[in-house]
């Protein structure tokens, strides 16, 4: 445990200038060091996100967990989708997933009221930087690739919506 936090804090310094960090990053690097990055951050960031519920606490930080944990799976898969449209053979879904797991620091605020949206906007551009870092693509089309992500999200909420009773 004692190496995982040792290597989360080395990553986490890294993540200070992120482009350096992505340009780094080999391509294909396995699932394991992301993994247990966005593992503690999504621990990081359920903490202090619980600590803001009156009822139900430990409901309510499960969920903040599981959301934490789960959206980076989730987005590296329909980016994944994407870029198989947009840009042939350029990304593997280990690719984006370390990119969308690393990018996954934004949590460690993201709990502070008021910077949810704005630190969701911020994981975003941090997956987008990673894009042009790790597949020599342009920033436009990262940017097209997040778009086309980010709509088929809000889709994907708003064909759900029904069936969560909402």
């Amino acid at each position: 445990m004692g190496t995982s936090v040792h290597q989360f804090l080395r990553t986490a310094c890294k993540m200070l200038h992120p482009g350096d960090f992505y340009e780094g990053l080999p391509r294909e690097r396995g699932h394991t060091p992301p993994l247990v990055f966005l593992f503690i951050c999504s621990i990081l960031f359920t903490i202090p996100s619980s600590m803001f519920v009156l009822q139900k606490k430990i409901f309510f930080g499960l969920m903040f967990f599981l959301n934490a944990f789960s959206m980076p799976f989730i987005t590296a898969f329909i980016l994944y989708l994407v870029a198989m449209l947009l840009c042939k053979g350029l990304f593997t879904y280990n690719t984006l997933f370390g990119v969308t797991a690393y990018a996954s620091i934004t949590l460690l605020i993201s709990w502070i009221p008021g910077l949810a949206g704005p630190t969701e906007i911020l994981k975003f551009c941090l997956i987008g930087l990673g894009m042009v870092k790790v597949g020599r693509i342009s920033y436009l089309k990262a940017f097209v690739c997040l778009l086309c992500t980010a709509a088929a999200m809000i889709f994907l909420i708003q064909l759900f919506k029904p069936i969560l009773g909402q």
